[in-house]
């Protein structure tokens, strides 16, 4: 798994996102700064983002976060793609230490596969 943590520009990130152990929340939240963003990313407004999302995030913090991804968002970008691939490498050593999740996955999708055609 990679080491290397990237970190935003703490002089420049708004007093509605902290960093907590290498990550990224809205304060006084259990919400991830990137989780508020690929929503946002994914086409959902702030609206809808607290209401079938994160009904207990205030709208205005929803706002500073998505104010703050639009103004930087190379360096938020950056951010999210290092995420990702993070995650993908937990994924394969998972995977790698339990292949019998494979198993189960495989099965399970059989399962789901026949019971629509019945």
């Amino acid at each position: 798994m990679s080491s290397k943590k990237i970190t935003l520009h703490l002089n420049a990130i708004p007093p509605s996102i902290e960093e907590r152990q290498g990550s990224y929340y809205i304060t006084e939240s259990p919400v991830t700064f990137a989780a508020v963003i690929l929503r946002f990313k994914e086409g959902l407004s702030p609206e809808t983002i607290r209401r079938d999302c994160f009904p207990a995030l205030p709208l205005a913090k929803i706002y500073s976060a998505i104010s703050f991804y639009l103004n930087n968002q190379e360096e938020v970008e950056n951010y999210l793609k290092h995420l990702c691939q993070e995650e993908d490498e937990r994924q394969e050593q998972l995977l790698a230490q339990h292949p019998e999740f494979i198993k189960t996955a495989e099965e399970l999708r059989e399962r789901i596969i026949t019971s629509e055609r019945e």
